[in-house]
């Protein structure tokens, strides 16, 4: 059976509901450890820990460990639980669930074939919208909303909910600096261990979008896509990334189109805010384009960066 993990900051003040809608949908999972790693300040530990003593769960708390890094990210604390499962558990699977991922009905029924193979690193579900709004703009767009997921997981991957097999990221260092871009490496990490990634179309409801990324962040993240391969290898050629650039001016105003249908006049600095965040990560890609080229084996890249980084931390394999 698996162990079940979260990663939280402040989330019973952000999330409240949802937060216990979200351990609620993971009785479907048979789990009877629970790895909670929180970095807020709020109470969240203690309503985790009450629930987890309601359902008969086993609690294991913990901080980010830095790893060298001088603050705690989402890279850093997805670390730490795996290092924890690492050192305490002998399961063979790690299952991560967001406190927003509202776990559908049939996840686990569905899921659970899947950890029997064992050609399988990875199962994740579906991220469906609480709204309809990215199904409504593709749908203008005339883009199928479930094969744009499916496609968005093959480059991203995704940690909403997911299943990691013991043996695929036994070995795994995950740079500290990506706070976002962590489920890619952890995707792409599972893949070039020689293990297939599968998906559950039950999938869950992301409950709580959240607040768009930094300008710092986004810099981060297409500075690390680029030099790891977790971007488009299209960026090799700069004008690839003035084409995207293009696309995103383009497409700017129904961005803004859609959230204003969907929420009316108040939708309006949301979309705003949505178009300018795309905009700009593209333009940091293509600026980054020009002195990162993303490399032709992606695999060969992830290998280098784990061997330097085992040098930096003087430990070995199993941290």
């Amino acid at each position: 059976m698996p162990v079940l993990a979260m990663i939280v900051k402040n989330s019973w003040s952000e999330c409240r509901g949802i937060l216990l809608e979200v351990l609620d949908s993971t009785l479907q999972v048979p789990y009877k450890a629970f790895i909670l790693v929180d970095d807020g300040a709020d109470e969240t530990r203690e309503v985790v820990g009450k629930w987890c003593a309601e359902h008969g769960k086993e609690l294991v708390y913990s901080r980010s460990r830095l790893y060298g890094h001088p603050h705690p990210t989402r890279a850093t604390a997805r670390q730490t639980a795996i290092d924890i499962f690492l050192e305490n558990f002998q399961d063979e699977w790690l299952m991560f669930v967001d406190d927003d991922a509202v776990l559908n009905p049939g996840w686990w029924s569905e899921a659970e074939p899947h950890t029997h193979d064992p050609r399988v690193g990875l199962v994740w579900g579906l991220n469906y919208d609480s709204t309809p709004l990215r199904q409504k703009f593709l749908e203008t767009l005339g883009v199928d909303y479930v094969g744009y997921l499916i496609r968005q997981f093959e480059v991203r991957g995704g940690t909403h909910d997911v299943l990691l097999r013991r043996a695929a990221i036994e070995d795994i260092m995950i740079p500290p600096q990506l706070h976002i871009f962590e489920d890619a490496f952890i995707k792409h990490w599972v893949e070039c261990k020689g293990y297939e990634c599968r998906v559950v179309k039950a999938g869950i409801i992301h409950k709580n979008p959240g607040r768009e990324p930094s300008r710092r962040t986004l810099k981060l993240m297409a500075e690390w896509g680029l030099k790891l391969g977790l971007e488009d290898p299209r960026y090799r050629n700069p004008l690839f990334g003035l084409y995207a650039l293009a696309r995103a001016t383009a497409g700017a105003p129904l961005t803004v189109l859609t959230h204003v249908r969907a929420k009316g006049v108040g939708g309006f600095l949301t979309g705003a805010r949505r178009a300018k965040t795309k905009w700009l990560y593209r333009l940091y890609l293509w600026l980054y384009s020009f002195r990162i080229k993303p490399p032709l084996n992606r695999c060969e890249v992830l290998g280098r960066y784990y061997e330097l980084a085992k040098a930096r931390a003087g430990r070995g394999c199993g941290h």
